[in-house]
């Protein structure tokens, strides 16, 4: 039996996402502690922050419909909306962070610009999208957030979505250019190397 201790500072459960990631800020903040994590599995970012698990949306509330609740006055509370882009607006500081660093090479392997898109069918639910897009393209972090009800605008924007669609129901959507998709497996894998 050995009498020599071993120091560890953080003890990290899982090598998935989260893990990578506050192992990642821990170490830029505290480079001299010591980390270590546990995995069941072979690899890092092999379960739920897998690229073939995880959709990789860049969840900045540009189409989650949830994200904006109609209140009993029939106004929309886009607080949470806003908190959401907030925090990953962060998250992509944090990135570019660590590529303008050098501690992340091809940032292209790992995030890209992808539009996202609502769409919706019926006359509530072209009402509430309306409202949803008055209320937050007038705030900077949803600026560009495009609205359309017209038939010929939505077969641009989704040819296969409106292929073949009874246009004579209420429809809509809206698509703002600036989403992006995160591969958050690829990007688990190269935080657990740095």
């Amino acid at each position: 039996m050995s009498n020599r201790q071993n120091t560890t500072d953080v003890i990290l459960i899982g090598a998935g996402i989260m893990s990578a990631t506050l192992g990642t800020l821990l170490k830029e903040l505290t480079p001299d502690w010591k980390i270590k994590v546990f995995e069941k599995l072979s690899n890092a970012g092999e379960e739920s922050s897998n690229e073939w698990n995880n959709a990789g949306t860049g969840h900045a509330a540009l189409c989650e419909l949830n994200y904006t609740v109609e209140k009993s006055d029939g106004s929309l509370d886009i607080s949470k909306a806003i908190k959401v882009n907030e925090q990953f607006q962060l998250s992509r500081q944090f990135w570019s962070y660590l590529v303008n660093n050098n501690l992340i090479n091809n940032p292209e392997e790992f995030i890209m610009p992808l539009p996202h898109m609502s769409y919706v069918r019926g006359e509530e639910n072209v009402k509430f999208l309306k409202k949803r897009h008055d209320a937050l393209s007038n705030n900077p972090l949803f600026k560009g957030m495009e609205y359309s009800e017209d038939p010929e605008t939505l077969k641009e924007w989704l040819p296969l979505m409106m292929k073949g669609r009874n246009v004579k129901e209420p429809i809509a959507a809206t698509k703002i250019d600036s989403g992006t998709d995160v591969n958050f497996g690829a990007l688990t894998r190269m935080l657990s190397t740095i």
